[in-house]
This record gives C-alpha cells, structure tokens and sequence, in this order.
C-alpha cells in the first residue's frame, strides 16, 4: 500500500506540470541539474538551467514558471509579468522532493524580485540570502514603481529564512518585503494575498510593507535613513486595499516579526509570531511581534506572538503595537505570552495620532514589563473583554544591550504623556504581580475584575469586582486555562459594549455580557406575542439588525412582546430598533404571571430606575396601525467619565516637605512613589489622608520600594472620630527585608473595624540613607 502512494503522488506532481493545465498559458521548466539554458525549457525533458534564463521570461495570463523539487540555485531571480482576471501567471515547483531553493548568497538586495505584476501567483519556493557578513539584506521583495492598481497577487507556501543583518533592523529589509516606490502614478496593491509562509533566521524583519504613497497628517517621510528615500518622493497617502496575511509563521528574527503600512481594510489573521526581536548585536533600540503603521481600518485577529524580545523601557518590546497615523484598528482574539515589553502598545506622535483603537476579547499570559502601554497622542483606545495573566515574571536585558537590566512588571495599564480618550472595562486581571494601573488624563475603568494584587485599584473603577475569576488554570500555557469555570463571578458581569462574539466565536449576548475573553453560551429568548404576527417573532431578537418582523396590518392595541430568557439576564436599559414613532411599557416577572413595571411611555430606548436581573422581560406596545421591529436589545450602559468617589476625591496632606505629588499615595496605583524632598526632613512628621467620605477601616497597607534606603520604620495610626485623633496602632516597628525596585508591604491591623473619613500616619523613624522617606501607596481595607 505504501508503495503504491508514493506512486500516485508521483504520477500526481507529474501531471500537475503537463502544459494542458497551464490553460491558454504555456508552462516552463528549470531543472538546475538536468536542464539547458539552450533548450525551450517547455517540458521537464526539455528545461532550463540558469536563474539568468528564468529571470528574462516575462510570464503572460496562463503561464507557469516551475523550479525543480529538491534542486538549488546560486544568484538572483527576478521574477516579472502580469496574468489576466481569473488567468494568473505562477511562479512555483514541479516534482517530488524539498521546495525549490535560490540562494542569494549574501546578494546586495534582494535574492529574489517580483516587479509590478498583477494577477500573479508566486507558490511553494525557499529562498536564502546569507553569506555571514553583518550587511541588512533581504530574501524576497515584491515590489512595484509607478504601476498603478496591481490586482490578485499572492505569495504563498514560502519558506524563507537564514537572511543577513546587522544585529538591529531596517524597514528597508526583510524576510519578505513589500515594497511600492513612485511619485508619478499612484501605486497600490489591490487584494493582495499573504499566506502560509515561513519566515526564520533574518537579519531584520520578518514581514513589512510600505509604500511612497503615504503622505498624511504628519507622515512626510519614510525612515530615509534606512531606506534611502527623500522625502520628495513621499506622495498623498494612497494606501493598498483588499490586504491579507494570514496563517504565516515568523520566527527568529533581529526586527520585528509582522509589519504592514499604508493599508485600508487589511486583515492580519491567524499568524504565529516567535521571538521577535531577539538575536540583535545593535546595543540600542527595539521592535514588536506584529504592529503596524499609517493604516485605516486594519483587523489584527487570532495571532499568537511570544517571546518579542526588549531591551528596557521606551524600546517597545511589545506582542502587538498600534504604531502612528493609524484610524479604527481593531485588535481581536489574539494570545499574546511571554513578551518581555508587554501585550499591546500604541505608540504615536502629536502630527499623526493614532485613533480609535479596539483591543478586546484578547489573552495576555505572563507579559512583562507592562500590559498595556498607550504613548503620546494616541486618542481613543478602547480595552475591553481581555483576560491578562500578570504573574511579575521579571524580564532580564543582558549586555551588550543599552538596556541591560532586570525589569519587574510595573504596570498593567501604563498611560504615558497625553495620551487620551483611555477606556478599560470588561477586563479580568489577575494580578500576582502587584502592578499598577494609571488612571490619569480621564481614562475610564468600568467593571473590571481585580485578583491576585496586593489591593486591586477599586477607587478609580465604577464597579470592580475584587474575586478569584475562577479559571480553568491560568498560567499552565494555552488558551484553554483561561475558561471561567461553573460559578465563576466573571458571569453577567459587565457593560454592554460592541460585539459579536468571543474569543471562542460564541455569541456575545443581550444585557451584562460575561467579563474577559471567554463569553459562556447564553441561548436566543423565545418571544412570543398577542399580535398577529406576519414573518416570524424571533427576529426580534436574534442579534442580526438586518433582520425585522412586523405585524399584521390592523394590530389590536396596545398588545404584549414577551421575551423570555432561558438564563436570567441584567440590564437597566431596553432599545427598540426600526419602530421609531412605537410606545412602549417595560415589565418584568419572576413567575411569568405577576409582571411589574419597570418604565412607561418609552420610544426607542428607555434607561431603569436601577439595574434588573430577569429571564422575563414583557414589552407592552401602544400606536397606530401596521408596525414592524427590528430588535429588542437588553443593556448596562457603560460609564463614559472617570469614577469619582462619594465625597469626591480624596486628598492627601504631610508636613513633610515633598519631591513628588502627595496624591501618588491614593491613586490606586502601588508603581508611582511619593518622596519627601531630600533636606529639611524633621522626625516625627505626618502624613494625613481625608477620603473626603467615610469608609470602613480595619486595616491600613504601606507599600515601599527600595525600602532598606527610604521606607518608614516606626510609625502609629490614627484615626478621626469628627473631633479628635484616635491612636488605632502605636509605634508599628518595620523591618524591611530588602532594597531593590519591587514594590513591599507592610500591614497595619486595628483593633477593631473603624468608620472615619480621615486617618494619619505619624512617622517616628525611617531609613534616610539619601536623605528623604518614601512611600508608594496607603492602602485601606
């Protein structure tokens, strides 16, 4: 049996190169063992030798350009010609054995070129340029010049690796490159196709793509220190339409590992992206797994990038990055793990932000330095539905890197600059690590999850949820540790935020949809009503807004639409689409006989007194003649201001003299320290916080850094009972066990629990090694 397949196969490969299948195309044959450059190269019996041979074909619509299996060739192919819709010309393999393999041999350049082609197939060849010099080089480029719309183009099945470099990278060089150069006629590609393909062992990056045509905003040039590139040849922003890349694995690789520009619409999907940036000599700079670049409207979905290398703050090191001028990205079912900078960043500056940027449904897994990082400018980064797994996993930067260090976890959401319009809702973070989260320049945290941290950053969110997710088995490697389990409190949880499914393509629901990346299976509402219908009534709640029902052409007022849910569901807002001039009463029951009101006289949208859980829900409608309906939709409306506590912001005061903002103290964030000034430190001194509202106190947490050198040693509680100060612990004595950059605690227990709007802190003794005291965070519980 076994012989007689190797035999169909055989005879399969063999077929597959007569001339009949290259239908109204010829096919061509090179043959580096067996051929001659004098033959007509039309069968194998009659193949070409030589890459100089094969790179003077122009192909036509039909034509086939096919290198013999398991052979090798020496030099540079270039690789020229055009098919026809639906007549592609191909470049591919013929025979039995290993993919075709040119090798560049440490060519200038690329080892192969493809020049302005369209509708055109390159299939199936591996490809090297190496000749161990530290020279940026690049295996293939797809490239075009003043060629106008280049449609259906794809290269596929490609095995690339072992491309020189200098120890860095340069977005002039890549594994695979696509370049479009010109200022003459507007360049781009259309349904241009990237799939299959491997990428290892470069110099450089993995994949990257760019045009000349990608003036906007403040985009005026492209990197002309790498690419040679005036900035006279960069032209209106002209972008390729119609991109995919998909189902590629990169690997091994100095720069970063994915990288499209100039695009609209594009999907980056399914792709496998392994240490990046890594293997660098270069002492300075960094890159990301997968980012992208003066893009609109880009999908980056069901990618797995690990091990993208850093070397220490500002130098990305990053999973994923949504790099400057980009518009609408959308960032998607992705796991990101073991990426020593972190998960997602968006990095921008002030001439071309970076906007409107979705990161949700996504697993982050033992990321370092930080989760999210969001840089200058970028406006409008919405996180929602994530599921990260910080467990402190210190990254170490070893020489000859400028950076070389070690690097704890030091946020989990970092906010630099000016960047705004910041949303973090839906989340679960389990936090081991302790890290912080900024919540400055009105960045909204809204019904998040918090476990693991020391105390989770409960003041800045509207509604956090401290608890044990209960997850199947974070941190054990894999998506599948990171289900909820049976009674898990990420269920029902959250606001109701755009959608349509979770990491796992289950539909997101009506109503509180489930926190983090995992969504459990809520069935459709059987509905039912007391109008004749006409079509069919669960078109009014099947999440497709495309669909609607309607009644019958004299519906008897007012009548019912009754929805019932087979698991119970919170909302506190109804909408109604497609029936704007409709009223209608909201009613709910837990019996389904006995209803309540819950709102009247609504039309399209009507928000509850308060937030109902119930598998029952009843619309009561009134109007006039023939009506139809699109949707009947469940919500939690989410918060669009920062939370303010009640009383409003608590305020921190100290007769010490300061460094650094008191406020530090109470932002939730144990990462960012309050340091007094260095002189005029006089013992005993206080530290006063006034919550501005009381609260429950039955324990108070300092948290310190480098602490040997500037942490409080000696130090009694107060606290305010409207009249006096109460002494609740006296001379609390702390002997911090080390002095390095991870953050320590030390805890305060009262007697007894105590409501008060203000405590103090008298500092008796600290270390003054550099002459000031420090302190990171207080903590309340």
């Amino acid at each position: 049996m076994r012989v007689i397949v190797t035999a169909l196969t055989l005879f399969a490969g063999l077929l597959a190169a007569t001339p009949a299948q290259a239908a109204n195309g010829t096919t061509y044959y090179v043959d580096a063992s067996a051929g001659n450059d004098s033959a007509d190269g039309s069968s194998p019996a009659t193949a070409w030798r030589s890459l100089d041979k094969a790179s003077a074909l122009t192909l036509g619509p039909g034509d086939r350009l096919l290198f013999r299996a398991g052979q090798r060739w020496t030099g540079r192919l270039t690789i020229k010609g055009a098919g026809a819709p639906g007549r592609p010309a191909t470049v591919g393999s013929y025979g039995q054995g290993a993919k075709p393999l040119i090798e560049g041999g440490g060519l200038d350049g690329a080892a192969v070129t493809i020049s302005d082609v369209h509708d055109f197939v390159v299939d199936g060849l591996q490809v090297t340029n190496s000749d161990g010099r530290p020279v940026y080089r690049t295996g293939v480029n797809l490239y075009a010049k003043d060629a106008g719309r280049l449609a259906d183009v794809t290269l596929r099945n490609l095995d690339i690796h072992d491309v020189d470099g200098a120890g860095g990278h340069s977005v002039a060089t890549a594994g695979l490159l696509v370049s479009i150069r010109g200022d003459s006629v507007p360049t781009f590609f259309d349904r241009l196709v990237i799939e299959d393909n491997e990428i290892s062992k470069i110099g450089s990056y993995g994949f990257i793509m760019w045009s000349t045509w990608s003036r906007r905003n403040g985009m005026t040039s492209l990197y002309p220190a790498e690419t040679g590139i005036p900035d006279s040849e960069v032209n209106t922003w002209t972008p390729s339409t119609g991109v995919v890349v998909r189902g590629n694995r990169v690997h091994d690789v100095t720069g970063g590992g994915i990288t499209p520009m100039h695009t609209k619409g594009a999907l980056v999907e399914g792709n496998k992206v392994e240490r990046a940036v890594t293997g660098r000599t270069k002492p300075t700079g960094g890159n990301v797994g997968i980012w992208w670049q003066g893009n609109d409207d880009l999908v980056v979905q069901r990618n797995e990038v690990s091990g993208t290398g850093f070397n220490g703050p500002g130098s990305d090191g990053h999973g994923f990055d949504a790099d400057a001028d980009n518009n609408r990205s959308l960032v998607q079912y992705n796991y990101s793990h073991h990426n020593d900078g972190g998960f997602f960043i968006a990095v921008s500056f002030a001439g071309a932000p970076t906007r409107d940027t979705v990161v949700r449904y996504n697993v982050s897994e033992s990321d370092g330095y930080e989760v999210f990082g969001l840089s200058t400018a970028t406006q409008g980064t919405d996180l929602h539905n994530n599921t990260v797994y910080a467990d402190g996993r210190v990254v170490e930067v070893k020489p000859p890197l400028a950076g070389a260090g070690t690097y704890p976890l030091g946020k989990v959401v970092r906010i630099y600059n000016d960047a705004a319009g910041v949303k973090v809702r839906d989340n679960v973070f389990l936090n081991a690590a302790g890290a912080g989260f900024d919540g400055k320049n009105g960045a909204v945290y809204d019904h998040n999850l918090y476990w693991g941290t020391p105390q989770p950053p409960t003041g800045p969110d509207h509604r956090a949820i401290v608890a044990d997710p209960k997850l199947a088995s974070p941190g054990s490697g894999g998506l599948a540790g990171y289900r909820p389990l049976d009674g898990s409190p990420v269920s029902d949880a959250g606001v109701s935020l755009p959608a349509v499914a979770d990491l796992a393509g289950t539909p997101v629901p009506d109503a509180a949809p489930d926190l983090g990346a995992y969504q459990r299976a809520v069935p459709l509402p059987r509905v039912s009503s007391t109008f004749t219908p006409k079509g069919h009534l669960e078109r009014l709640a099947d999440r497709d807004p495309a669909t609607f029902w309607q009644s019958g052409p004299k519906p008897a007022f007012p009548g019912n639409v009754d929805l019932t849910y087979a698991l119970p569901r919170t909302f506190s807002r109804v909408e109604v689409t497609g029936a704007p001039g409709l009223a209608f009463d909201v009613q709910t029951s837990e019996d389904g006989r006995t209803w309540q009101t819950r709102a009247t006289g609504a039309k399209q949208a009507v928000t509850l007194p308060a937030e109902v859980t119930t598998r029952r829900v009843r619309l009561v409608v009134t109007g006039e003649g023939r009506f139809r309906i699109g949707e009947v939709r469940l919500r939690v409306p989410a918060a669009t201001e920062p939370y303010l506590p009640p009383g409003g912001v608590p305020v921190a005061t100290s007769s010490f003299p300061s460094a650094s903002a008191l406020e530090n103290l109470i932002d939730g964030d144990p990462g960012t320290p309050w340091a007094s000034a260095s002189t005029g430190v006089t013992l005993p001194g206080d530290i006063t916080v006034d919550y501005r509202a009381p609260r429950a106190v039955s324990e108070v947490t300092l948290h310190t850094a480098w602490a040997k050198g500037q942490g409080i040693t000696d130090v009694s509680l107060q606290t305010w009972d409207g009249g006096s100060w109460v002494t609740q612990v006296d001379h609390h004595l702390i002997d911090w066990p080390s002095s390095s950059a991870t953050v320590e605690t030390s805890t305060m227990r009262l007697p007894a629990p105590v409501t008060t709007q203000k405590i103090r802190l008298i500092v008796h003794k600290a270390n003054l090694e550099w002459g000031n005291l420090a302190l990171y965070e207080i903590v309340t519980r």
